[in-house]
């Protein structure tokens, strides 16, 4: 039984403990103890806060314009390449073999064309000229045979046939010197501009051909287009890339800049050549200051972490040279928007709402008294008041459900 009361006394002691501090915190006396704060003026900064990530200089993607398997990759990631340098190569043997047939067609054309156009030899022109007289004399022989045939065929000396066969004859004689003198007007011309033309434009079109597998072959030798650090790869040797692949990722890692997305409903504040705060917990990076460099003239769609579609804005924030910053870290950034050197400011945690207004507690003859306020920038921690308040009035911070109008305010300092 001894150990029963004992037990239940602890008890009772506990709880007359519990509820004897909780009466001290709250009410020492009818008295509430509190945190005040005087009202006083001073610089408030007004900010708009957004994630940044870094970025580099130049910072690029190199994708694949044509397909084929990866020979070899001459660089690893972190490696400082220059403009020009050979980064890797895709395999070419098929392209080249495509090539050296072209090659060859295009000879061979050439070679046609240049037997087809070349001057005739001065001995065939001569024969055919003997050819184109030895047939005139042809025909003026053919032509006296046939006066003389008509003249026998009029006396009845020879048959209407053999006068008949002395025409015909005639008429064979002046063809073949059509022909003959044709082909010396041929030898002497040469070939004619057609033929020319239709040779020219064959190997024109071959010679066109080769070029653009000249140019895909080049395009499989992968270079480094400007000067910089590879900081990706994303393709391995044997691999396979097709047209519009990314293969390495390149960037100035000297020379790094902060890429920050801000709701375009804010950006009409934000001014290049404004003052951006950067600081990360992760990175022990308390307050970098840097600057806007650019504020993108087009705004684009994004969908937030809650799955909201936003209309947000591109910006660049130009940073000094830190050590610890790498390309691809997350930051946070704050553009400070407006300021003002000698306002009357509160503390952010004495304001709060009621029914869409702003209220404080101000402590007078120890008593809270409840005002209406208006209030201007919005800082980090502070709050400017534009109306309402006074300088050296003394507010209560983070007022609880406890305190409401009229009742005994302590300041918990004093």
């Amino acid at each position: 039984m001894k150990k029963k009361i004992i037990k239940i006394t602890s008890v009772v002691i506990i709880v007359l403990v519990i509820i004897f501090g909780l009466f001290f915190k709250i009410n020492k006396g009818n008295v509430i103890i509190a945190e005040i704060y005087e009202v006083g003026r001073g610089g408030i900064s007004e900010y708009v806060e957004e994630t940044g990530r870094v970025k580099s200089r130049g910072q690029r993607i190199i994708y694949s314009t044509t397909m084929g398997q990866v020979n070899n990759i001459n660089v690893d990631e972190g490696d400082i390449v220059k403009e020009g340098d050979v980064l890797g190569h895709i395999d070419s043997e098929e392209i080249e073999l495509e090539i050296k047939a072209l090659e060859a067609e295009i000879q061979g054309l050439q070679a046609t064309y240049k037997e087809a156009i070349k001057p005739v030899d001065k001995s065939k022109i001569d024969k055919a000229e003997a050819n184109v007289e030895s047939m005139k004399a042809n025909v003026e022989e053919a032509k006296r045979n046939l006066i003389n045939s008509k003249k026998l065929y009029e006396d009845e000396a020879v048959s209407l046939d053999a006068y008949k066969a002395a025409q015909n004859n005639l008429v064979v004689k002046e063809n073949s010197l059509k022909i003959a003198e044709n082909e010396l007007k041929l030898l002497k011309k040469g070939a004619s501009n057609n033929i020319k033309n239709k040779y020219e434009a064959q190997i024109a079109g071959l010679i066109y051909k080769k070029e653009i597998l000249e140019k895909k072959k080049e395009d499989m030798i992968i270079k480094a287009p400007t000067e910089g650090s590879i900081t990706e790869i994303f393709i391995k040797e044997g691999s396979y890339v097709q047209p519009s692949m990314e293969m390495f990722e390149i960037g100035n890692i000297k020379e790094l800049y902060v890429e920050v997305d801000v709701l375009a409903s804010e950006v009409k504040d934000i001014k290049e050549g404004g003052v951006v705060i950067i600081y990360s917990d992760d990175l022990g990076i308390n307050k970098l200051e840097g600057q806007v460099e650019k504020v993108y003239p087009k705004a684009f769609s994004k969908i937030s972490d809650l799955g909201i579609e936003q209309k947000r804005v591109k910006i660049d924030v130009s940073i000094p040279k830190v050590s610890n910053l790498k390309i691809g870290y997350d930051v946070d950034t704050k553009f400070k928007i407006r300021s003002k050197t000698d306002a009357l400011i509160v503390p952010d945690n004495t304001v709060f709402d009621i029914e869409n207004e702003k209220y404080v507690f101000v402590l007078e003859d120890n008593k809270a008294v409840l005002k209406r306020v208006e209030i201007g920038l919005e800082g980090e921690d502070f709050i400017e008041v534009k109306s309402g308040l006074k300088e050296g009035d003394r507010v209560i911070i983070s007022p609880d459900e406890d305190i409401e109008e009229g009742v005994t305010v302590k300041d918990g300092k004093e």
